[in-house]
């Protein structure tokens, strides 16, 4: 159900930003200090640009969150191998009390 949400979401932002293109079509010159300039840029994608660079921003950020966790993850898999493993061996250890019957 989750699936359907984010592909009919993704769906959605991909129309409105068609219609925001599509709206958009007006040719600016951007000057930037130091003498720089873009001429004949459609306003599009004066738009279009920093929310490109925000979602890179934002899936890179979320990548290395994940990566975090699948390392933490990891450790404490293999500590809770350790841990079972001393467990097991402690409750195959007979008790002091069994042997003085």
């Amino acid at each position: 159900m989750i699936g359907w949400l984010n592909v009919l979401f993704v769906l959605l932002l991909a129309v409105l930003a068609v219609l925001f293109a599509a709206g958009n079509q007006r040719e600016v010159t951007v000057q930037f200090p130091g003498g720089w300039s873009f001429a004949d840029i459609p306003l599009f994608v004066l738009a279009f640009v920093p929310l490109f660079l925000g979602f890179l921003a934002g899936t890179i950020s979320a990548w290395s969150s994940r990566w975090n966790h699948r390392k933490q993850s990891d450790q404490l898999h293999f500590q809770n191998q350790k841990l079972e493993a001393e467990l097991a061996n402690l409750r195959n250890q007979p008790l002091e009390n069994d042997l003085h019957v």
